[in-house]
């Protein structure tokens, strides 16, 4: 199928040192090039787990087929506001979807916290879930960041315009609530997040996370695995 793209650069600036400015709808260049590392911490911990990144591209490409994973948008990144080098292993997509009423009349704040709901806890499971990395100290939390088209701009003539939710939280606390140890309440007053409009950066606006087992659950009709892959 087709898949969706656009990103805005201003965006990447203000979430992610060495962000990337393009999307990627293969799976050959969505994993963050080892010479893209500028710190030896992000170089080993880059070279460690290139196989299992590499597998965790190939898995949302196959198993997610409506999303498009940034080009380089899977890596140990450090996050703009982070002071020293902590290198969160961070997922970025866009989410293709047609236009929905229902969604188009949530403000901005709940339009963020339902795609928060739907993706975030089970993609950072996922990534927990990689070879080693759960284990790894040098790992310092999970990024998760999440792109969709803005209700109301996809309309004849319309410029089309992104809504971004970029989601960190430290991987202490990330690995605690995915154990079920740490309520999402809780959770979410020790995560840190940023929504934009475009590329305005709202801040962090009061958001909500509940269980929604969409990505456990959803298929997309007619989407045919390749022999030998499983979801």
């Amino acid at each position: 199928m087709k898949r969706w793209i656009g990103s805005g650069l201003a965006v990447v600036l203000a979430l992610l040192v060495g962000g990337a400015v393009a999307v990627s709808a293969q799976a050959t260049d969505s994993v963050m090039p080892l010479e893209k590392y500028t710190t030896p911490k992000g170089r080993t911990l880059g070279t460690t787990y290139r196989r299992e990144l590499d597998q965790f591209s190939a898995h949302i490409y196959h198993c997610l087929p409506w999303v498009a994973i940034n080009k380089h948008g899977i890596g140990f990144y450090r996050p703009k506001w982070a002071t020293d080098d902590s290198r969160y292993l961070s997922v970025w997509i866009e989410i293709q979807q047609d236009e929905d009423r229902e969604f188009a009349r949530m403000g901005t704040e709940r339009r963020a916290s339902a795609m928060l709901s739907r993706y975030a806890p089970e993609l950072m499971r996922r990534m927990a879930d990689l070879k080693g990395v759960a284990a790894d100290t040098n790992m310092d939390g999970f990024t998760v960041i999440l792109s969709w088209l803005k209700p109301g701009t996809s309309g004849k003539g319309a410029q089309p315009v992104n809504e971004t939710l970029a989601f960190f939280v430290d991987r202490p606390n990330g690995l605690e609530f995915l154990a079920h140890r740490l309520a999402a309440p809780e959770m979410m007053t020790r995560a840190q997040w940023m929504v934009f409009d475009g590329e305005q950066n709202l801040g962090k606006p009061a958001l909500q996370l509940w269980e929604d087992p969409f990505l456990s659950t959803f298929k997309l009709k007619d989407h045919k695995l390749p022999a030998g892959v499983t979801c």
